[in-house]
């Protein structure tokens, strides 16, 4: 999996949502279902899991990836409020957050992230757009 797409998954990765104003609330522990996701042209990992955590508008994701080299853990910080940060805006789209990115090599990315009526299992829909092609992954994570 380029490193493209892991930065991509543990920043936008599972947002969060203030529980109080109705969106759906990611936060907690999640491990990667890798039967039921789909990877697209990336290469599937051996593994990966998200730890979420939120304050307000902001949240906190860490993403560690199983791969052949050892664990890869990447971080991030992502602000809730639709407004551009950091070349990226994120914001809900109903219950749907929606995240779009722009990298400096001029990729762009669009992740959209529901969760199931019982809470359990977050789906992550990355579609990427670059220099070397583009490519959509389907990532199932289940809260442990």
């Amino acid at each position: 999996m380029g490193r493209l797409l892991i930065l991509t998954l543990a920043i936008a990765g599972l947002a969060i949502a203030d529980s109080g104003n109705g969106k759906p609330d990611f936060s907690g522990n999640w491990v990667l279902n890798l039967d039921k996701s789909n990877f697209g042209k990336s290469k599937k990992p051996e593994g990966m899991t998200l730890t979420v955590t939120h304050n307000g508008d902001n949240m906190h994701a860490v993403q560690t990836t199983n791969t052949a080299g050892g664990p890869l853990d990447v971080k991030g910080d992502w602000i809730l409020d639709g407004k551009e940060h950091d070349n990226a805006t994120t914001k809900w789209e109903g219950n749907t957050l929606v995240s779009d990115r722009r990298m400096t090599d001029g990729t762009t990315q669009r992740i959209y992230l529901t969760l199931s009526s019982d809470g359990k299992t977050a789906t992550e829909k990355v579609m990427t757009k670059g220099p070397s092609g583009s490519n959509t992954s389907t990532l199932v994570w289940e809260r442990r």
